[in-house]
């Protein structure tokens, strides 16, 4: 029945003034005095001394506060948070994506600008990250292809040459590039089904004509540096996620263009929410400089 009143009241006593409490409050400074006078005429009290446009708090009014604080902090406190949350100074992003490299870049330029948010990453295929989108185990993801599905929103971030790496004893390590028709019956550590780079690397060489022989199939492309290490085949991975090493020697494809995307995505529904979009807009920052 009094909650405006005793809001108005609050207000005052907080704010130190009426003009003040209207502003707080986003109402008129006559209807705040109204809410405060009706609380004081109801119960025959005075709750503030009214000197010009200043007020103190009576006695009264004082043990009023100590009450209303308890009734309003928790509000204040609770907006404070949906505040801090809505200026990605709080909260917790989780982000599925199908390889470390272009989550890590955006994810610093993030932390760089919002150092308080604590962020989660699962790596996964394309399908496993956009179905977790479907199921709210992730928040935004970064997957190697456009999924071209309206429940999504999706933007191109980056791409990445794939390129072919061979164990320094191999025959084919002698040179700094290739042409696709050499790796003709070639042994190849291969990625498993749903890998992009797999899809990808697959079509150029159903293009060009040229069968390998998968020896080895892994769903992880670390597996795929230490095979390749170990002399056991070739592989074919993204340049992005090729371990250095003095035994791995990387050759270019001279007469294919073949490379693997990476775009941003999330549900669409979902693609203004404010850690949600801070995400995104980190990731066209990065995007841009990385094109200049």
């Amino acid at each position: 029945m009094h909650q405006r009143s005793l809001a108005a009241f609050h207000a005052v006593a907080r704010a130190g003034g009426f003009t003040a409490a209207a502003k707080l409050l986003n109402v008129g400074q006559p209807t705040v005095s109204t809410h405060v006078r009706a609380l004081e005429d109801h119960f025959k009290v005075e709750l503030f001394h009214r000197r010009g446009r200043s007020v103190e708090l009576t006695e009264i009014g004082r043990v009023l506060m100590t009450i209303t604080r308890g009734m309003f902090g928790h509000e204040e406190e609770a907006l404070s948070l949906l505040r801090a949350a809505q200026a990605l100074e709080l909260g917790s992003l989780k982000i599925g994506a199908i390889r470390p490299s272009d989550v890590m870049e955006i994810a610093a330029e993030l932390r760089a600008r919002y150092p308080k948010l604590k962020l989660t990453v699962t790596l996964g295929s394309a399908s496993e990250i956009l179905e977790g989108l479907l199921k709210f185990d992730f928040d935004v993801g970064v997957v190697g292809r456009d999924p071209q599905d309206v429940r999504f929103f999706s933007r191109f971030y980056n791409k990445h040459r794939i390129l072919v790496v061979a164990n320094a004893n191999h025959p084919l390590a002698r040179r700094r590039s290739i042409r696709i028709a050499e790796l003709e019956g070639q042994d190849f550590i291969v990625r498993a089904p749903g890998s992009t780079t797999r899809a990808i690397f697959d079509a150029a060489l159903q293009k060009a004509g040229v069968r390998i022989r998968p020896i080895m199939e892994t769903n992880n492309r670390e597996a795929v540096n230490a095979a390749v290490l170990r002399g056991i085949g070739i592989g074919a991975i993204s340049e992005s996620e090729i371990v250095a090493h003095e035994r791995l020697k990387v050759l270019r494809l001279a007469d294919a263009e073949v490379y693997n995307d990476a775009y941003v995505v999330c549900l669409a529904e979902r693609r203004k929410r404010p850690l949600i979009d801070g995400f995104v807009r980190a990731a066209e920052k990065r995007s841009r400089r990385t094109a200049a």
